[in-house]
């Protein structure tokens, strides 16, 4: 009995002292950084809540803020959180220090995770994460990213670059202009007031809205397998070429139809003299002008 009740009596400081361990894991970190003025702002960060607001000031400001309570026990540990910040070659380098994942849990985790970067508005991003969500507004320069599970809103942005390659997720920009380049698997993508001269798009069960102006030399391509695409050309025209498998095309405007097969459909739209290109297979297809 009284092994027993030794055993329980050790087991249950252990168990509170692994508890209030827990429990005691927060992270802050809020420090200016030096960049060229046409620097890139590089971020590796996963399940965070990221905010990266561009504006007329000269340098960059990192704030993360990190924290996980465990109500109840943990074994092991994951190692501490840290996030690592390195100025190189005229660009700022943000990502998680490497942690060991060897803990184990039991109980409700409480885990609160954010970054705010406030960079100067022509300075470049290139984002990689997993299962986040974005918030980017006012960036002058180019934007990549490569996100996973991630949700992605881009406000009021000038430059002229963009590249996303997201699985499962959504990506939303409110205008554009320049080269778009969308790779996207099992998610959605939505643009409006495009004024794009080059969109080269990949969907693979995916969502696509694209509303833009089409340029007098502009070339637009788009690749669906399995999935939906809207185009609505705000202004000028052009040649509309799609090659079609197992696919139901609307078009609604002033579009002319200049053949029509089996397996391709060309249409026509005044005002312009672009090229745009799409292979559908298995999906759906609409096309709209000026609306």
């Amino acid at each position: 009995m009284k092994f027993s009740v030794s055993i329980m009596i050790t087991a249950l400081l252990l168990f509170g002292a692994l508890s209030v361990e827990a429990q005691d894991n927060e992270y802050n970190l809020d420090q200016d950084y030096g960049i060229a003025a046409d620097g890139t702002v590089f971020l590796d960060s996963d399940d965070a809540e990221v905010n990266i607001i561009a504006s007329d000031r000269f340098d960059v400001n990192v704030n993360v803020y990190h924290r996980v309570d465990v109500d109840g026990i943990e074994w092991g540990s994951d190692g501490e959180f840290k996030m690592i910040v390195k100025q190189r070659d005229g660009d700022l380098y943000v990502e998680e220090a490497e942690r060991n994942n060897n803990s184990f849990r039991i109980g409700s985790i409480d885990r609160e995770y954010r970054i705010t970067i406030r960079i100067p508005r022509g300075v470049s991003l290139d984002v990689k994460g997993d299962d986040g969500t974005y918030e980017i507004s006012d960036v002058g320069g180019a934007i990549s990213m490569v996100a996973d599970d991630s949700d992605i809103r881009v406000k009021n942005a000038t430059g002229e670059d963009f590249s996303f390659k997201v699985d499962d997720g959504a990506i939303r920009m409110d205008k554009g202009q320049g080269k778009l380049s969308v790779t996207l698997d099992d998610g959605e993508f939505r643009v409006d007031n495009g004024q794009f001269n080059e969109i080269d798009a990949t969907g693979d069960d995916a969502e696509l809205y694209f509303a833009t102006r089409l340029l007098e030399t502009g070339k637009y391509y788009f690749d669906i397998d399995d999935g939906d695409l809207e185009l609505n050309i705000l202004d000028g025209g052009g040649r509309i070429d799609i090659a079609h498998d197992d696919t139901d095309i609307n078009a609604i405007g002033e579009f002319s139809k200049i053949s029509d097969e089996e397996e391709r459909t060309v249409y026509d739209l005044k005002g312009g003299g672009a090229s745009v290109e799409i292979k559908s297979d298995d999906g759906d297809i609409v096309l709209r002008n000026n609306e």
